[in-house]
C-alpha cells in the first residue's frame, strides 16, 4: 500500500470492508506519521459501532433450539489494549493497540457471521463458514499461495477463504442510532434508565443515556449507573445452559464504556456509547440473582445493608481466606452465600472479601485447572471480578455489599462446571518442579526470556517454574509484568486476552492479600496453556516490520 494511502477515510474503509490487515497496516503507518491515539481509536470505533450490535445475542433455530450469538468484542479489545499498552516500554506500547485494530474488522456484524453472510472471525473459524460451500476454491487458492502464484481471480481467496474478508458487501445494521432524550429532570431520567435496561427497552435507555451524558457535572453518576447495570445482569448458572446465558459480558462492556469515554473525552465518545448502551438491555437478560438477594438480604441486616461499605473496615485472617478458597472451589451455591453474608456480619471489609474471592479465582487456576479450553469461561469470570472490584474501589453506591455474592456465586459456578467434565489425562497437574533446577542456574534477565519463551511455545509447566523461580528470587515485579504484557500482546484475534491481562495487572496492583503473587503465577499460567483463538503471528510481524526493523 503507498503512502498515499493510508488515511483516517482509508482506515474506516478497511473496517467495514473487515480487511483487517489493511486496516492494521494503515494504524500502524498513522501512529508512525504523527497521528494521535484517541485520534485513530475514536475514528475506528465510530467506524465500527453501527455494525456491532445484534438483535439478540440467542438466535432461533428451526427446529425451535437457540443458538448462541456472541456479544462485541470490539470495545473490549480497545480498553484492554489501551491500559495494557502502560505497562510496556515505547517500542511495543503500540503493538496491543495494533492487535484491537487487527481484530476489530473481523468483530463486525456477528449475526451476519453467524448465518455466513459476512466475512471475519466468527464466520471463518467457529463457523468455518469457508468449509461448507467454497472448498474446491479454497484448495485451488491454497495451492496457487503454495506455488507463490495469484489466487483466483474475482474472488477473496488470496487471503485463504472468502470468508476470511475483506468483505462482499457492507454489514448489516441492527440498530439505528438515535437522538438525545431529556425530557424531565436527570434524577427522573437516571432512574427510568435502570428500569428501561432491565427491561429490554433498548431505545429509550440509549435516548435516555445520551440525554445524560450531556448534563454538567452528572458523569460520576452515570457511570456508577451503567457499571451497576451491568453488573446486575448475570446469569444465576452456566451448568446446563447452553446458549442461554451472558457469562459477565454486559459488566465487562460497561467498564469499557467508563474508561474509554475517560480516556477519549465524554463529547468524542458517541461511538463508544453507541456501542455500549444499546446492548446493555439485550436479550438475553438475567435478573435472578439480583432479584434474590433483593429479597433475603435486607432480612439479614436489618436496614444496614447500604451502609455495610462504611461500616465494615476489619480485614480477614488468613483462616478466613482459606475458608474463601475452600468454599469458591468445592462448596455449593448455599455454602457461598452463607459464607459471604458470615463475613459481612463479623465485619469483614467488602474489598477485603472482593480481594479474598480474586485469590480463590487464581488458587483454582493454579491449581486445578489444565486443559487449555478450561480456562476460557472462568476467564470471563475473573474479568467480571475486576469490573465489580474496580466498582467497589472508585464509586460508592448503597447496593455494592450485594456485588461482593454476584463475584463469589459466579466465580464458585464457572469452577463448579468446570468440575462436571471428565480431567483429560493428557494434561496432568502442574509439573514445574521438573525444571526448578534449570531456573536455579538462570540470572534474573534469563528467567525472563525464558518466561517469554515459555508462552509462545505455550509450555505451562516451565513457564510457571520461570515465574516461581523469579518471585523467590526479588521483590522486582514491574518487569515481570511488563514481560508477561508482552508476550500477551503477541497473541491475536481474541481480545480475551488483553482483557486478562489488565485484570491482572489491575487486581495486582490492588489486592491487599499476603498471596497477591498468584495473581501473577496464574496470569503467567493462563498465557502458557489457555486454548488460543489463533496461533498465527501476523499482526506481531506487521508490527515489527513497522516498529522495530
Amino acid at each position: 500500500m503507498t503512502a498515499a494511502a493510508f488515511s483516517l477515510p482509508a482506515l474506516r474503509e478497511h473496517i467495514t470492508a473487515a480487511d483487517y490487515r489493511s486496516a492494521a497496516d494503515t494504524f500502524c503507518a498513522l501512529i508512525k506519521e504523527g497521528y494521535r491515539l484517541p485520534v485513530l481509536v475514536q475514528e475506528a470505533i465510530e467506524a465500527a459501532a453501527p455494525y456491532v450490535q445484534a438483535p439478540g445475542h440467542v438466535m432461533p433455530r428451526p427446529d425451535g433450539t437457540w443458538r448462541g450469538v456472541n456479544y462485541d468484542h470490539t470495545i473490549l479489545g480497545w480498553r484492554a489494549s489501551w491500559r495494557m499498552a502502560a505497562a510496556l516500554p515505547e517500542r511495543a506500547a503500540m503493538l496491543p493497540m495494533a492487535q484491537a485494530m487487527w481484530y476489530a474488522p473481523q468483530g463486525l456484524d456477528v449475526w451476519s457471521q453467524v448465518l455466513c453472510d459476512f466475512p471475519g472471525h466468527y464466520a471463518r473459524d467457529q463457523e468455518r463458514c469457508d468449509d461448507r460451500d467454497h472448498q474446491a476454491e479454497i484448495d485451488a487458492a491454497k495451492s496457487a499461495r503454495e506455488a507463490g502464484q495469484p489466487g483466483p481471480t474475482g474472488t477473496n481467496f488470496n487471503y485463504g477463504g472468502r470468508f476470511d474478508g475483506p468483505a462482499w458487501h457492507k454489514p448489516a445494521v441492527h440498530f439505528e442510532d438515535h437522538p438525545p432524550m431529556t425530557a424531565g429532570s436527570p434524577q427522573e431520567r437516571l432512574q427510568r434508565l435502570q428500569f428501561a435496561i432491565m427491561e429490554g427497552s433498548r431505545v429509550e435507555s440509549y435516548r435516555l443515556f445520551l440525554g445524560l451524558a450531556q448534563e454538567p457535572g452528572f458523569r460520576t453518576r452515570l457511570e456508577d449507573a451503567v457499571l451497576m447495570a451491568g453488573i446486575i445482569d448475570l446469569q444465576e448458572t452456566i451448568i446446563q445452559r447452553g446458549s442461554y446465558q451472558n457469562i459477565g459480558h454486559k459488566a465487562l462492556r460497561a467498564r469499557a464504556l467508563v474508561d474509554l469515554a475517560g480516556q477519549l473525552g465524554w463529547g468524542n465518545a458517541h461511538g463508544v456509547f453507541y456501542t455500549v448502551v444499546p446492548d446493555l438491555g439485550c436479550t438475553p437478560r438475567f435478573h435472578e440473582i439480583w432479584s434474590l438477594l433483593n429479597t433475603i438480604l435486607p432480612m439479614e441486616f436489618r436496614g444496614n445493608l447500604s451502609q455495610l461499605k462504611h461500616l465494615n473496615q476489619a480485614p480477614l485472617t488468613e483462616y478466613e481466606l482459606d475458608q474463601v478458597i475452600d468454599t469458591l472451589s468445592w462448596g455449593k451455591p448455599g455454602d457461598v452465600v452463607a459464607l459471604v453474608t458470615d463475613l459481612l456480619r463479623r465485619g469483614r471489609a467488602l474489598l477485603a472479601i472482593a480481594d479474598a474471592t480474586v485469590i480463590a479465582f487464581v488458587r483454582n487456576e493454579l491449581q486445578v485447572m489444565e486443559h487449555p479450553v478450561s480456562f476460557f469461561t472462568p476467564g470471563h469470570a475473573f474479568d467480571y471480578c475486576n469490573v465489580v472490584n474496580h466498582w467497589l474501589r472508585t464509586y460508592d453506591n448503597p447496593h455494592q455489599a450485594k456485588a461482593l455474592y454476584f463475584t463469589a456465586l459466579f466465580v464458585n459456578d464457572v469452577l463448579r462446571a468446570n468440575m462436571l467434565f471428565p480431567r483429560d489425562p493428557a494434561f496432568g497437574l502442574d509439573n514445574s518442579k521438573q525444571h526448578a533446577h534449570e531456573m536455579e542456574r538462570q540470572s534474573e534477565p534469563e528467567l525472563l526470556v525464558t518466561i517469554e519463551q515459555s508462552i509462545d511455545a505455550q509450555d505451562a509447566p516451565r513457564t510457571l517454574a520461570a515465574v516461581n523461580g523469579y518471585l523467590t528470587r526479588t521483590g522486582e515485579r514491574a518487569t515481570l509484568i511488563a514481560t508477561l504484557a508482552y508476550a500477551g500482546s503477541k497473541v491475536q484475534n481474541d481480545p480475551h486476552v488483553a482483557r486478562m491481562c489488565v485484570s491482572s495487572m489491575e487486581e495486582y496492583q490492588y489486592n491487599s492479600t499476603s498471596r497477591k503473587d498468584d495473581i501473577l503465577r496464574g496470569w503467567a499460567k493462563y498465557l502458557a496453556r489457555a486454548v488460543r483463538r489463533s496461533a498465527e503471528k501476523g499482526c506481531y510481524e506487521l508490527y515489527r516490520r513497522h516498529f522495530v526493523a
